[in-house]
C-alpha cells in the first residue's frame, strides 16, 4: 500500500498539537493497515476544503480566507502511511513495497495538501510502545504536527474531531522538557567515534541559542533573553553527557551550560536543577526556545528537524529546507538523523504522556 518517505517529517517548522485516540468504528474497524479508510478521509477532506462538502460539524469554504489567496486551487489530498520513524529509511526507496502485516501497523500517517503553488502537510504519530487497540475500533495517534497556515489548520483541527470524535489541544512544551531535548540529542552526537566529537558538534550544532523567558515578577521590563552560544565553545561542555565513561553525571550537558551563562552573562540559571534555590528559578524563569543547526524546538509547541537525505530536493521541507546533495550520507550526517529520530520519539512519548494525564 502507498507510504510516505521518512523525509516528510524533516525540515519543516510543525506546530505540535496533542489527539486523544481517533474512533473509527462506525465506519472502519482499522486505521493504518487500511488503505481505503485512508482513501475516504482524504477525500472527504479534500471536499471540505474547497467548500463542496455538507459534512456536518465542520465549517466550509476555508480556501477563501485571504490567507489562502495565493496558493492556487488545491490539486490533490493525500493521507498516507509512515512505515516508521527511523529518519535513516531509504527515501528512494519503493513506496508501494509497504505490508502492514509483515512491517506492522506503521508509525503514523502523513497528510499531503498540494495546492497549484505550495504544499502544506501534517503528520499524526504512534509512539511505538503503545500498540494499537483493535477491539476499541480505536486508534492512538497522540502526537499531531501541522504545517498549515492557521485558517487551514483550524478547518483541519475541526476536521478530524468531527470524523474521529477526538480532542484536539496545544501540545505545550516545558522548561525541563525543552532541555532535556538538547541532552538527548548531544546524546546520541556522542556516541560518535572517538575523539570526533568536537568535530561533529561543529558540523551538526554550529552555534546553539536558548531563548529564557521570566516572569513579570522578576522582570517587569524583559520579557525575554536570547543566549548565544558561539561554535568554538560548544565543546566545552556538551561534550560532557554521553561519553564513553558511565560514571559522568546526568545532566552533565545542562549543568556545564548553566555554568557558561553563570560566567559569561552572572546569570544563576540552574538549567539542570541541582542548587538549593532550584524550585523559586523554575517559578520565574524558563527556557523557552532552543535552537541550533541540527533542531528547533520551542515551548510553544513548535519542532522542526534538521536533516540530509540522498535525493531529497528543497521541494520536500519549508522555504528554509536543506536539499540533499546526491551522494550517500556521510557518517556524520547519518549520526544527525539518529540524533533527530531520538528527539522526534522522545516528543511523541511526550504528547502520549500528556494525553494519558488528561484521560485520567
Amino acid at each position: 500500500m502507498p507510504s510516505s518517505p521518512p523525509h516528510h517529517l524533516l525540515n519543516t517548522s510543525w506546530t505540535l498539537h496533542r489527539l486523544s485516540p481517533l474512533h473509527h468504528a462506525k465506519e472502519y474497524p482499522s486505521l493504518l493497515d487500511n488503505p481505503v479508510a485512508l482513501k475516504t478521509y482524504a477525500t472527504r477532506l479534500r471536499d471540505q476544503i474547497s467548500g463542496s462538502s455538507s459534512f456536518s460539524g465542520v465549517s466550509t469554504g476555508a480556501a477563501e480566507d485571504e490567507s489562502l489567496s495565493r496558493t492556487g486551487p488545491l490539486k490533490d489530498c493525500t493521507w498516507e502511511i509512515l512505515p516508521s520513524l527511523s529518519l535513516l529509511d531509504d527515501p528512494t526507496s519503493n513506496p508501494s513495497t509497504y505490508d502492514p502485516e509483515s512491517d506492522g501497523p506503521g508509525a503514523g500517517i502523513a497528510v499531503t495538501l498540494e495546492y497549484e503553488n505550495i504544499t502544506y502537510k501534517a503528520a499524526l504519530l504512534a509512539p511505538t510502545s503503545i500498540s494499537q487497540d483493535e477491539d476499541d475500533a480505536s486508534t492512538h495517534l497522540p502526537l499531531l504536527m501541522t504545517r498549515f497556515p492557521n485558517p487551514l489548520r483550524q478547518t483541519f483541527l475541526s476536521f478530524l474531531s468531527a470524523n474521529f470524535d477526538t480532542y484536539v489541544s496545544n501540545l505545550r512544551l516545558s522548561s525541563d522538557f525543552t532541555c532535556s531535548a538538547l541532552e538527548i540529542y548531544v546524546g546520541v552526537l556522542s556516541q560518535g567515534s572517538a575523539g570526533e566529537g568536537s568535530r561533529v558538534l561543529e558540523d551538526l550544532v554550529k552555534e546553539l541559542q536558548l531563548t529564557v523567558a521570566f516572569s513579570s515578577a522578576v522582570a517587569p521590563a524583559l520579557r525575554s533573553l536570547n543566549v548565544n552560544v558561539p561554535r568554538a565553545s560548544l565543546g566545552s561542555f556538551l561534550l560532557r553527557s554521553g561519553s564513553a565513561s558511565d560514571e559522568a553525571p546526568r545532566g552533565s550537558v545542562l549543568e556545564g551550560l548553566s555554568d557558561y551563562i553563570r560566567r559569561h552573562l552572572a546569570m544563576d540559571l540552574d538549567l539542570a536543577g541541582k542548587s538549593e534555590n532550584s524550585a523559586l528559578v523554575k517559578q520565574h524563569v524558563r527556557v523557552s526556545k532552543i535552537a541550533c543547526a541540527g533542531f528547533n524546538i520551542a515551548g510553544e509547541g513548535r519542532l522542526k528537524l534538521v536533516g540530509q537525505l540522498r535525493a531529497q530536493t528543497q521541494q520536500d521541507g519549508d522555504e528554509h529546507g536543506s536539499a540533499g546533495d546526491g551522494d550517500d550520507m556521510s557518517p556524520t550526517k547519518k549520526l544527525g538523523l539518529r540524533a533527530n529520530e531520538a528527539l522526534l520519539r522522545v516528543v511523541v512519548r511526550r504528547a502520549a504522556t500528556a494525553s494519558e494525564n488528561q484521560a485520567s
